[in-house]
């Protein structure tokens, strides 16, 4: 009998024991991506020419009541030197459009969320470790201002956020900004988030699925 409460006692610990290790997975905090700004000699590192052909996909969504199009530009390519083989390159680009809206009207982009799993750390510059580029000398005006890995997603926040005044602008992109994986591409849902204001209306936030070439 003792033998037996004895066996019962260390099951139930065990069990315990495992979750607890679940939860605390479940609970592991983000874990802050580095970020680098970049030439395009970036593509270098995945071609002896220095240049790259993506593949490239093209996701857009425009909210009922403003006429603005949020376009969400994913792109991919493999590593083609003798360091780069088995490893693929990932671009991401937000752009909004203005359609014709006038007014004081506010549409604005805080964060993109992507399906990727650990992004694969790589040489730069003078830099021996980095996980996220952003081509600085290509079009664009706004880069992420921090990148969070948590599970297998990648969030990068926008600060300040990507805006278009619809009295002033007529279009506004962040430059492209990209990671490194050994996995191949396929498409994936992303999720873009942020708000709109009308002249009639307050703040109102949306997260809004799109499609986006990933791991």
């Amino acid at each position: 009998m003792a033998l037996r409460l004895r066996h019962i006692a260390l099951m139930k610990t065990a069990m315990l024991f495992v979750a607890a290790a679940v939860f605390a997975s479940v609970e592991a905090p983000a874990q802050s991506l580095s970020l680098n700004n970049v030439t395009s000699g970036i593509y270098c590192r995945f071609d002896p020419n220095c240049q790259v052909s993506p593949v490239t996909a093209s996701s857009s969504f425009s909210p009922t009541n403003l006429a603005v199009t949020c376009v969400l530009e994913s792109r991919s390519f493999p590593g083609k030197g003798m360091d780069a083989k088995g490893i693929y390159g990932y671009e991401y680009r937000l752009t909004l459009n203005n359609n014709g809206e006038d007014g004081t009207n506010f549409f604005t982009v805080d964060s993109l969320a992507v399906n990727f799993n650990q992004p694969e750390s790589f040489a730069y510059g003078l830099h021996a470790s980095n996980q996220v580029w952003i081509v600085t000398d290509g079009a664009g005006s706004v880069a992420p201002g921090s990148a969070n890995f948590s599970g297998t997603n990648v969030v990068f926040q926008f600060n300040p956020p990507l805006v278009l005044a619809t009295l002033t602008n007529k279009t506004i992109n962040t430059y492209l900004f990209g990671m490194i994986s050994t996995n191949s591409p396929h498409l994936t849902k992303a999720i873009v988030s942020g708000s709109l204001k009308t002249s009639a209306d307050s703040n109102v936030s949306f997260d809004e699925e799109m499609q986006a070439r990933t791991p």
